[in-house]
């Protein structure tokens, strides 16, 4: 019998940080359809860049900073609904 979603996702959360976080990337990776395989420099110049723009983006008033009760609250709202 099939494992569920729900056995699974428990089962990894009850893995160390460093072996989800090695899971998730490899699990990121299964989802290029090119099927493009970045080595970990350029998988973390990838992000660096990313957190870059971002932080441009910041810098020039072009999104809304909000405070970790306002993303919470925001969050819990939706999953009420």
């Amino acid at each position: 019998m099939a494992r569920s979603i729900k056995d699974i996702e428990e089962e990894l959360m009850a893995l160390s940080e460093q072996d989800r976080s090695r899971i998730a990337l490899d699990l990121i990776r299964s989802l290029n359809k090119d099927d493009e395989r970045l080595s970990r420099e350029e998988w973390n110049a990838a992000w660096v860049e990313e957190a870059n723009r971002r932080l441009e983006e910041i810098e020039r008033g072009e999104v809304e900073l909000l405070s970790h009760e306002e993303v919470m609250a925001s969050l819990r709202s939706a999953l009420k609904n």
